[in-house]
């Protein structure tokens, strides 16, 4: 008897991914297809702003094509999330409703809370257990938040994040092109004013040293893809590799010396993710810094995995 196929989606603030998987059983799984599609979901989106019918119609476009494909596929349970730009749009309800009538695709706004634990859980599914010695904390940077994970030994998960992504932020302060040296550090100064404070308030009261950090979703990735210098994305070799903190502020320095077309040429980076990966490697290098570690360990596994694993069990 053929497997029983299913499959995880994710509207991003930045990106659209699918996953459609086989279910081995006891909640395990293996993952047959990876797909994802920058749409900039977010596009222009102030806080209480309404999606943009440009972004609206990319992502339903994108969506339609990962719906065919989970037909290919033989999918037969599936399960759509949202994060922050579909939790923060005054018009979600009407954009969700298209997405339901015109495609099948019913899909759930994540709270902060639920998209940290499920990343956690993705993350968990594929980390090396010899980096959970001692408090960790996971996090995930994407388009238009960051989430928090802190594991510390013997007790429940601690969760907590800031509504700022990736692409939020790049819209939020443009940095020219190429960056200008002075918005750079402006910028840079701002993330760590806000990370300390949030770090402050959410953090430190359960810790008694700095926590080893693990970190996903695309800005991590991408570094990780860049650090590699590879031709062509492999999340085999991205899951459970440490990236130094030299290493992340020599990348961000370079980045933040090029034009955005020059970015999109470097080994490495996605090319539709060249424009939002100046301030996605100054918030890693910020959270490097105030977390006062000297380097991070990447996981490629994170919210899909996390949504795999539920569908699984």
């Amino acid at each position: 008897m053929p497997l029983k196929r299913i499959a995880a989606v994710d509207l991003g603030s930045l990106t659209v991914r699918l996953a459609v998987a086989e279910r081995l059983g006891a909640g395990r799984f293996r993952v047959l297809r990876h797909r994802r599609e920058v749409t900039a979901l977010a596009e222009g989106l102030a806080p209480g702003g309404a999606l943009a019918p440009g972004a609206m119609e990319r992502t339903y476009q994108a969506l339609g094509g990962f719906v065919r494909e989970m037909q290919a596929w033989g999918v037969k349970d599936i399960q759509a999330v949202a994060t922050q730009a579909l939790r923060q749009a005054a018009n979600r309800e009407t954009f969700l409703r298209r997405l339901q009538e015109g495609l099948g695709l019913a899909v759930q706004i994540l709270s902060p809370e639920e998209e940290a634990r499920l990343t956690l859980t993705g993350v968990l599914s594929a980390l090396d257990p010899k980096f959970l010695r001692g408090p960790v904390a996971v996090f995930d940077v994407g388009g238009g938040s960051s989430e928090f994970a802190l594991l510390l030994p013997g007790q429940g998960p601690r969760f907590a994040g800031l509504p700022l992504g990736v692409l939020t932020l790049s819209q939020a302060r443009p940095l020219g092109d190429p960056p200008d040296p002075a918005r750079v550090a402006a910028l840079k100064a701002e993330l760590t004013g806000e990370f300390t404070k949030f770090y402050q308030e959410h953090l430190a009261s359960f810790l008694t040293a700095p926590p080893r950090l693990v970190g996903t979703a695309g800005a991590v990735t991408t570094l990780a893809a860049l650090a590699l210098k590879m031709a062509e994305y492999d999340p085999h070799r991205v899951n459970n590799l440490v990236l130094r903190r030299e290493q992340v502020a020599a990348l961000t320095d370079e980045l933040s010396r090029l034009t955005q077309a020059e970015r999109a040429r470097l080994p490495g980076m996605e090319s539709a993710k060249a424009g939002v990966m100046v301030a996605g490697a100054l918030i890693v290098q910020t959270i490097l810094e105030v977390f006062q570690q000297d380097s991070l360990v990447v996981s490629d596994s994170g919210l899909l995995e996390g949504v795999l694993a539920g569908l699984a069990s």
